[in-house]
């Protein structure tokens, strides 16, 4: 029997080869858009599935409020906390701290290889037993105790000693003269971890770090701590111990403790101090959405060509039927021909899929892979889209079909019903709708990367070199010698405009920043709350060199003391000064000596990190031996300048990594997000249309079809051929025209749920949905006007002849 149904199936397929294509490409390009989609959404969710304890791991912040005034939440905490959480919560099985460190330049001498590290973090041997772990060698794990051991990832070891095996291996760094022995070495992590590191160190080396290193180790919240949770801790309840927790504790007063799961951190944690640009919950879940709207675009495409052929094979039903046929053997031979074409697109698709993986995945950005997904996992999601593409596209159709009353269809009074129009129109508006909303948001996306592009920064970014300045190269008089010579040789060179240093960059992360919340006015009690305040050390010409502009008070200068601060507006309203002139020359304790610091200017907002955020409240002061020299260029031969930079760089500082970068690349990647984001999105819009195209040709060919006697019957009346175009495809254009004006509330709630995320956004007009609903509506009418075209141009005589 189903042989048979099978064989039947394929000549349908084969007598309607057009209607049979446009099912077949429809629902291939839907199911490879799908398969890509749904790959991109496991891996955002998949974030942290390396650890074995997982779902039993919690990461402990802060929330920070002047007050009651909420200011900030913040991802590191203070180094004992995770210990006294331990001790007193018994929910708590343990608890690793994890420091991160400024890029560091390391050497291993066996081989003479130096390079600057990023991915460099200080962690309690308890990690081992709280995150997971694949070594390439451990044999020397058990050192990891003491001070100055090291675990390096599996890249680092081919890098500095040319094997993947390198226990036992030193690397020597400008902290301290004692090298650092290599205990072990992991295999590189997946991208799918929110902590990326390449090198572990013991953290009992962390005294050594006096620059960073607190005392009084409740001073400062410098560390990622995570806890090892018992076995079914609900979050909720350990928060309300956390709230209890910290308003008993009097070394952190205005602040509150929470815990998040490790799991939720990549797509729902946007705290300062992250130690990496997080996803978006919101993304992924819209990203899904699309998934779902451009398969059900191709499943309704099947649907409405299948009802609209309802008269071609009205009389194949009737016949069917007469001879005996039952409507379930009909049902069944309808859904067969379902099933038939979407495991036929299930199988084009897949291999689609697999020929455009590598390119999806250098689009995205994402580290996508079928290994990753697994394979098994794949073959059951194609075959369960198969079935529930059958199921869900086959219903109507084969309900519908099998419907038809013989004598009617035989007698040729059949027609089509008022409920398969309807149906049909009500897809179509789905079809249309979805697309003008996947536009809209398109160009809302691309709106808003221009916009953010197009903003005043406040500050000079553009033809600017970074290099990272060495530490330790010897005592400080030495380190002063060895910057000022190398200021000199560059300022000698016609194509550089102005050099300057700074121990952060506009673009930076927050984490290469300091930060305190202990600023206020002189005589307030600091310890009665206030706001997180930023700052960072630069040489006294970083603002004209810079383009800050200043809106009272004056530039540093050689001969500024060192108390004296600039601060931004943000940070002078922050203050409680009611104006710039004001503020400058009040006192506030700020320490950077012994005596409080004084206002030397207040400069006008820039933005320190990208037009996304709010602007910071900053505070800048004097320092002559910081972490990066700025070099402006006067010339656009980039290449020139970094090699001759390079060469200068040699003369003063051999022996020391020439570690470089461009200001303007290193801020835009602020934007990689939400542009890898937008470019996604208008890929499968632009499928999605291709889609809703196709079915909009072969419904519109159809159509045409039915109506040819109609049209030649016009004809000899002398209708005229624009007038035969319009009311071949009015219902059409009509359709699509209240399909874009029904998208445009939808699509203005996305957007604007969105555009929430942005402190600075474009102001949403009027444009932002013609536009769109304007270039459908084209699309619509070149679709339909090729087929209504051909009708209206075709001979009458032949028109009237056609059954």
């Amino acid at each position: 029997m189903w042989k048979n149904y099978f064989k039947l199936s394929i000549r349908n397929l084969l007598r309607s080869k057009t209607s049979s294509f446009i099912h077949i490409a429809g629902l291939s390009i839907g199911l490879v858009s799908t398969l890509m989609i749904l790959f991109y959404v496991d891996f955002e969710r998949s974030y942290e599935d390396m650890h074995s304890n997982a779902d039993r791991i919690f990461r402990i912040t802060l929330d920070i409020y002047n007050g009651n005034e909420f200011v900030l939440n913040d991802a590191q905490t203070y180094q004992l906390l995770g210990q006294e959480l331990t001790e007193q919560m018994p929910e708590v099985e343990d608890y690793v701290r994890m420091f991160p460190m400024e890029p560091i330049e390391f050497k291993a001498p066996s081989t003479d290889v130096k390079s600057y590290e990023s991915k460099v973090y200080l962690v309690d041997e308890s990690i081992l037993d709280i995150f997971s772990f694949d070594f390439v060698n451990d044999r020397a794990i058990s050192k990891f105790s003491e001070p100055f051991k090291v675990i390096i990832s599996e890249t680092l070891a081919n890098k500095y000693f040319g094997k993947s095996d390198a226990v036992g291996e030193m690397l020597q760094f400008p902290y301290n003269p004692t090298p650092l022995e290599v205990v072990a070495v992991m295999q590189d992590l997946p991208q799918n971890t929110h902590m990326k590191y390449d090198l572990l160190m013991s953290h009992v080396t962390l005294p050594i770090f006096e620059e960073w290193y607190a005392g009084n180790l409740w001073n400062a919240n410098n560390e990622f701590t995570f806890l090892l949770m018992n076995e079914g801790v609900d979050l909720a309840d350990f928060n309300e111990k956390l709230v209890k927790y910290s308003k008993d504790n009097v070394q952190m007063e205005n602040e509150i403790v929470l815990a998040e799961p490790i799991k939720d951190i990549h797509l729902y944690s946007n705290k300062t101090y992250e130690p990496e640009v997080n996803g978006s919950a919101q993304t992924v879940n819209f990203m899904f959405l699309i998934g779902i709207l451009v398969m059900a675009l191709a499943w309704i495409n099947y649907i409405n060509l299948s009802t609209a052929k309802a008269m071609d094979r009205a009389k194949e039903v009737g016949v069917r039927k007469t001879i005996g046929s039952s409507k379930m053997q009909l049902i069944m031979q309808f859904y067969s021909e379902a099933f038939l074409i979407n495991l036929i697109s299930a199988a084009v698709s897949v291999i689609l899929f697999l020929s455009l993986l590598p390119y999806f995945k250098n689009f995205s950005g994402v580290d996508l892979s079928v290994h990753h997904f697994g394979e098994l996992k794949l073959l059951l999601l194609v075959m369960g889209l198969v079935l529930f593409g059958t199921l869900f596209s086959g219903f109507y159709p084969a309900i519908m079909l099998s419907g038809f009353k013989p004598m009617l269809v035989l007698k040729g009074k059949f027609s089509n019903t008022g409920k398969g129009v309807v149906l049909r129109k009500s897809l179509v508006y789905v079809q249309f709708i979805a697309s003008v909303v996947l536009l809209c948001v398109s160009f809302a996306v691309f709106k808003q990367m221009k916009f953010l592009n197009s903003q005043d920064l406040g500050v000079a970014i553009d033809n600017t070199l970074v290099i990272r300045t060495p530490q330790n190269v010897g005592s400080d008089s030495l380190h002063t010698n060895l910057i000022q010579k190398f200021e000199n040789l560059v300022e000698q060179k016609n194509w550089v405009r102005a050099v300057t240093q700074a121990s952060s960059v506009p673009g930076s992360e927050t984490k290469d920043m300091n930060s305190t919340g202990s600023v206020s006015k002189l005589g307030e009690d600091e310890k009665e709350g206030g706001y997180t305040y930023y700052h960072y050390g630069v040489k006294e010409n970083y603002p004209e060199v810079m383009g800050l502009e200043f809106l009272a008070g004056s530039p540093l200068e050689p001969e500024t003391p060192s108390e004296k601060v600039l601060i931004s507006e943000t940070a002078m309203h922050q203050l409680g000064f009611n104006s710039p002139e004001g503020a400058v020359g009040q006192k506030i304790s700020f320490y950077r000596s012994d005596k409080p610091a004084e206002i030397h200017g207040v400069f006008k907002n820039f933005h320190q990190r990208s037009p996304k955020e709010a602007y910071m409240p900053l505070m800048l002061w004097k320092d002559n031996t910081t972490r990066n020299f700025i070099i402006k260029l006067n010339t656009q031969d980039s290449q020139m300048a970094v090699a001759g930079l390079e060469d200068l760089w040699k003369q003063v500082y051999p022996g020391f990594s020439y570690d470089y970068y461009f200001l303007n690349d290193m801020y835009n990647a602020q934007y990689h997000q939400e542009q890898q984001f937008g470019k996604t999105v208008l890929l499968f819009t632009f499928l999605s249309i291709v889609i809703a195209g196709l079915g909009l040709y072969g419904l519109s060919a159809f159509m045409v079809q039915m109506r040819t006697k109609e049209i030649g019957v016009r004809t000899v009346l002398g209708a005229s051929k624009p007038s035969l175009m319009w009311i071949l495809s009015k219902g059409f254009l009509g359709i699509v025209g209240l399909s874009g004006l029904i998208a445009i509330p939808i699509s203005y709630y996305l957007i604007q749920s969105w555009l929430g995320n942005y402190a600075n956004r474009f102001d949403v007009g009027l444009d932002l949905f013609a536009i769109p609903s304007v270039f459908i509506l084209l699309v619509a009418m070149l679709t339909v006007g090729s087929q209504t075209l051909k009708s209206a141009y075709a001979n009458p005589v032949d028109s009237l002849k056609s059954e």
